[in-house]
């Protein structure tokens, strides 16, 4: 009973003194719930069966993200915790002197890390569940889901699954503060509260060349990310280890030289250094970073993978989401292909909507128009004298298929339809369409190659490609066909005919009687393949709620993990340094100043890490771009804005939080 009575009461002073702990074990059982209770919410269950089937995918996947999530969580727990028994390392000792035995005391941190892990898992469950409720908002938006039913809802499942992996951590945890307390020594326990984190007076010659070094090796690492590395990645995609091994280790050794430069620097700022406080605000953050070098390099670097993740996430959702009347401007698109024996005719299309007098009345802007091929214009043939340098560069393209060859007629109606760039060519001219790695293309034209197309000698019309596509889709795929004069076409040639259109009604009942018609072609073996709007707004948005999800979940762990250590480790070194707070009291500092140097002594020792981590990520962006260009995602402004904001939120209440547990600290009380 005494046992729990203490608990209790160091409880109540952890919850003032420690509030960072309790906030993040708090949001971790938060997020964990949340992220693994979207299976069960009512904004998902008004979905079509591809759509479930996503969900069912998103779900698997985001249950082996949660085990690396538990094991990031887990670190992070067990990390407070050696801060937190470290802070009370004289009060076991006390504990002993007074007749406790290390067997008791261990006992005494079992109930106390069992309470505050109920207790955290109570209220982060609790915040969960209400939290979970806002989501299902986002996740409809993002399925298009029915909201009409809905109500609260709550999931066992999930509920299950955090206590089994908290409860797992807590055990660890546990564990982990026994070890710790059985191999203290009574005298350690009594002298901890004397003994200061030794810092060791770095050479400043040594610690510039370190700086110059790592300078070198970050700018390298970026050129690689940004012009190198898409270039020496088509021989060999293991050549990314090289950028990400430079940038850890230019990472640390930045740090580790800052260290050992930064208060040899300012000291011989005589106006800067000695003004106010600030001598005292320069040699606590030189102290901080020379006894956390390894720490702040990792925070650095955590953050960096965050803002990547989350402007990623973002980016992709929101490409997705503007994209498909982009790449898909009409309703349906039904494909007749051709084989020798069997060649059908316009008239023989145009009768597929005009046998069913519900596909005529329910369709408008239907127009059809054919894709020939030449036997002898191949994709090699087609790239002229650049045939060469593209093979070496775009290995796996198929350069013995038949290049798609296009009147200029019937790109006109396309392109009226899709309101792209219309054609206009002389009769000894071709055109090359393209919006995927459209530059191969541009440079075939730019070289003014002449083809010949169905006995035809032809040049090209531009010295670059049109932007446009005829297959719809949720992103660009059109890597290039030919558009050339209709007096050129050789109508025998014929290879498939498209029927393209858009549907005459808006009612949902009817769009989806529709779309059962329009893929009844495709089922009844005479080679007609069917792609709808629907259809690919589905499938991309299945794509993009997954990316979304998994980077957000990550990148809101990583966030809370990174400010999170900052913190606790602030609030650590806080505690080490009230005597210091005491004597700027006794020499004269007024409660304002000092109030004002702990606000930016706190704030400068947040903004470090995030500063290079910003600097990471503007060109760790710029390979993302590389990476995703081929879907045409060509900037990541957008996500970064809303990356930006989200930053400041957590980010910034965790700075909030620290700073006035910080002054809480170094109260005078009386």
């Amino acid at each position: 009973m005494m046992l729990y009575k203490l608990s209790i009461s160091n409880i109540k002073k952890s919850v003032k003194d420690y509030a960072i702990y309790f906030v993040t074990l708090i949001l971790g059982v938060c997020i964990f719930y949340i992220f693994n209770s979207m299976d069960s919410q009512t904004a998902i269950l008004e979905v079509t069966n591809s759509q479930g089937e996503m969900i069912e995918l998103l779900m698997e996947i985001l249950s082996y993200v949660s085990i690396f999530v538990s094991l990031v969580l887990g670190f992070l727990i067990i990390y407070a915790s050696r801060f937190l028994i470290k802070k009370r390392n004289k009060e076991f000792g006390v504990y002993m002197t007074l007749g406790m035995s290390k067997r008791k005391i261990s006992f005494l941190l079992l109930i106390e890390t069992f309470l505050i892990g109920l207790i955290s898992l109570g209220i982060g469950l609790l915040l969960g569940i209400l939290l979970s409720q806002i989501t299902s908002i986002f996740v409809a938006n993002m399925f298009d889901a029915n909201m009409t039913n809905f109500s609260f809802n709550f999931s066992k499942s999930a509920m299950i699954k955090t206590i089994i992996y908290y409860g797992i951590i807590y055990f660890i945890v546990m564990v982990f503060n026994t070890i710790i307390i059985s191999k203290n020594k009574l005298i350690n326990l009594l002298q901890a509260s004397k003994k200061q984190e030794k810092i060791k007076l770095k050479n400043p010659i040594i610690c510039i060349i370190l700086f110059i070094l790592s300078i070198i090796m970050l700018g390298f690492t970026y050129y690689m990310v940004t012009d190198g590395l898409s270039k020496l990645m088509e021989y060999d995609v293991s050549i990314l280890l090289l950028p990400i091994s430079l940038g850890t280790l230019g990472t640390v050794m930045f740090f580790y030289s800052i260290a050992g430069m930064i208060l040899k620097i300012l000291s011989k700022c005589h106006n800067l250094y000695y003004k106010n406080l600030n001598a005292f605000i320069f040699k606590q953050i030189s102290s901080k970073i020379n006894t956390m070098v390894i720490s702040i390099s990792v925070i650095c670097i955590m953050l960096f993978f965050t803002l990547c993740l989350l402007s990623s996430a973002f980016t992709i959702k929101n490409y997705f989401n503007n994209s498909i009347n982009k790449y898909a401007p009409v309703d349906f698109e039904l494909i007749q292909y051709y084989d020798q024996k069997d060649k059908l005719t316009n008239e023989d299309m145009l009768n597929l909507i005009k046998k069913d007098n519900i596909i005529k009345k329910n369709t408008k802007n239907v127009t059809i128009i054919n894709e020939y091929y030449d036997e002898n214009m191949l994709y090699k043939e087609s790239l002229g004298n650049y045939y060469a340098e593209v093979k070496d560069k775009y290995p796996f393209l198929n350069y013995d298929a038949n290049v798609e060859i296009m009147s200029q007629t019937d790109y006109n109606k396309i392109s009226k339809l899709f309101d792209l760039e219309k054609v206009k060519l002389k009769e000894n001219e071709y055109i090359i369409v393209s919006n995927y790695e459209k530059e191969l293309y541009d440079e075939v034209m730019n070289r003014n190659n002449n083809i010949s197309i169905f006995g035809k000698e032809l040049k090209p019309a531009k010295d670059k490609c049109i932007e446009g596509f005829v297959r719809i889709g949720g992103n660009p795929s059109n890597i290039g066909f030919f558009v050339v004069p209709d007096n050129i076409i050789n109508t025998s040639a014929l290879n498939n005919t498209l029927l393209i259109g858009n549907y005459a009604t808006d009612k949902e009942e009817k769009i989806n009687y529709m779309e059962n018609k329009i893929n009844e072609y495709s089922k009844t073996g005479t080679s007609i393949v069917a792609d709808t709007k629907l259809e690919v707004k589905e499938a991309s948005v299945g794509l993009s709620a997954i990316v979304t999800f998994i980077g957000l979940y990550l990148g809101i762990i990583f966030l809370i993990s990174s400010s999170a250590i900052l913190a606790l480790k602030e609030l650590s070194d806080c505690l080490d340094d009230k005597n210091k707070y005491r004597v700027l009291r006794q020499i004269g500092a007024d409660e304002k100043d000092i109030n004002k140097a702990l606000f930016k002594q706190t704030l400068i020792f947040f903004i470090m890490p995030l500063s290079l981590a910003i600097v990471h990520t503007i060109f760790g962006l710029k390979f993302c771009t590389f990476i995703l260009s081929s879907m045409g995602i060509e900037s990541f402004l957008d996500g970064s804005l809303i990356t930006f904001i989200f930053l400041i939120g957590i980010y910034g209440l965790y700075f909030l939080i620290t700073y006035y547990c910080n002054k809480n600290i170094i109260k005078e009380r009386n």
